[in-house]
C-alpha cells in the first residue's frame, strides 16, 4: 500500500476510534497483519461477538448478536492458528456494530 493511502486510513481509523471511545487516538506500535490465505476453512456463522473496551474513561463490555443475514462467516486457516470473520451485512460505527439487514 502506498504511504498516502496508508495514512489516510490510519486518520480515518483514527477518528473511527476517538468517536467510539470518547478519547483521542494514539499510535502504540505497529503489528504484523497477516496474510489472509488462498483456502480458509468455514466453521460456522458468527451468532454474536464480546469485547471489552474502555469507552469515555470506563471499562465497558458489550456483546452483539447478530440478526438472521447480517452474521459473518466464522473461518480458520488450515493449520487451526488463525480466525477470520467473512463477510456479513454490518457496520462498525461510533455506536459500535450495527446490522444491516
Amino acid at each position: 500500500m502506498k504511504r498516502g493511502k496508508r495514512l489516510e486510513y490510519v486518520r480515518k481509523g483514527a477518528k473511527l476510534y476517538e468517536a467510539f471511545t470518547g478519547h483521542e487516538a494514539e499510535i502504540v506500535g505497529k503489528t504484523k497483519i497477516p496474510r489472509v490465505p488462498n483456502v480458509l476453512v468455514s466453521v460456522g456463522v458468527i451468532d454474536f461477538i464480546g469485547y471489552t473496551t474502555v469507552r469515555d474513561g470506563r471499562r465497558e463490555k458489550y456483546i452483539h448478536k447478530f440478526k438472521r443475514g447480517a452474521a459473518p462467516l466464522f473461518c480458520v486457516t488450515p493449520d487451526g492458528k488463525q480466525i477470520y470473520l467473512i463477510d456479513g451485512k454490518y457496520d462498525f460505527t461510533e455506536s459500535g456494530i450495527n446490522d444491516r439487514s
